[in-house]
């Protein structure tokens, strides 16, 4: 297990899933991750979802191998628990207090070599905002041949367009406002950040979901049943990717002990575009 810290803090832990059962497709993934004050920001197995693991690349499905986790969607049955999972194997961990890099192996349903990834996870403290961002970025080499993403929107489930780089989120019992730049729906929504805020006992808590202007992906979100957030990879249709081509994934979270509004998380994603 490696350890994100700022300054004297813990603030991430970086775990590598292979004690995961299979049907929830292992994977490498970070939690507990906390502000600086120590409230939890990620939850791993809940009750609800036993395959949402903290924050991870949860992709759904590559080239018919689901690296999600628990059933998949069949149109017109529902979700079934088939024979179809993945797992993702990473390799040796170069890390700093600051800094995690590795590069894992994609490994589909029969074991085989699917694709390679390079992974970098920082930690920055935002001394002006009295917090810090985390930001994951990977970058999916198709090394193996061509590859094919896909979302139970892609099989027939419209909205349901899920799986990227995912942040399952604690606190669902708690009231949870999404709220993205211009207003309006935020599932769905192309903003290039989304904010969640939470009231908890412990004090207000808010975390800012940034993606990079060059590439917005749209935004699943979920503040009702669970709360929990990424970019899509697969919104509407399968993503293709011809063999020899990588796909970035790029995800910065914002970890707050207080409540901002939508005003100041543009000024906060907008100094964060001008650190990247």
């Amino acid at each position: 297990m490696t350890s994100l810290s700022i300054g004297t803090r813990e603030v991430a832990r970086y775990c590598d899933g292979r004690d995961m059962p299979t049907e929830l497709s292992p994977r490498p993934y970070l939690h507990p991750v906390s502000t600086l004050a120590g409230q939890p920001l990620t939850e791993v197995a809940p009750a609800d979802h036993r395959h949402h693991y903290g924050v991870s690349n949860a992709v759904v499905e590559i080239n018919g191998s689901m690296f999600w986790g628990g059933g998949s969607y069949v149109h017109s049955s529902g979700y079934q628990m088939l024979d179809n999972h993945g797992r993702q194997v990473g390799g040796p961990v170069e890390a700093t207090a600051h800094a995690i890099d590795q590069q894992v192996e994609f490994l589909d349903v029969d074991g085989h070599h699917l694709l390679t990834e390079q992974r970098r996870i920082t930690a920055e403290l935002l001394p002006a905002w009295d917090g810090w961002a985390l930001s994951w970025h990977s970058r999916l080499l198709a090394d193996s041949g061509d590859l094919t993403f896909g979302s139970p929107a892609t099989r027939g489930r419209v909205g349901a367009g899920y799986g990227g780089l995912f942040w399952r989120i604690s606190g669902d019992q708690l009231a949870t406002t999404a709220q993205v730049d211009g207003g309006g729906e935020p599932l769905g929504s192309t903003s290039p950040w989304l904010l969640l805020t939470q009231d908890r006992p412990t004090g207000p808590v808010s975390l800012l979901l940034a993606q990079s202007r060059t590439q917005v992906l749209p935004w699943f979100v979920r503040t009702g049943g669970y709360v929990g957030a990424g970019p899509a990879v697969a919104w509407e249709a399968p993503r293709h990717l011809p063999h020899g081509e990588q796909l970035d994934l790029h995800l910065t979270g914002v970890l707050l002990d207080r409540t901002i509004d939508t005003d100041t998380a543009r000024t906060l994603y907008t100094e964060l575009e001008q650190l990247s």
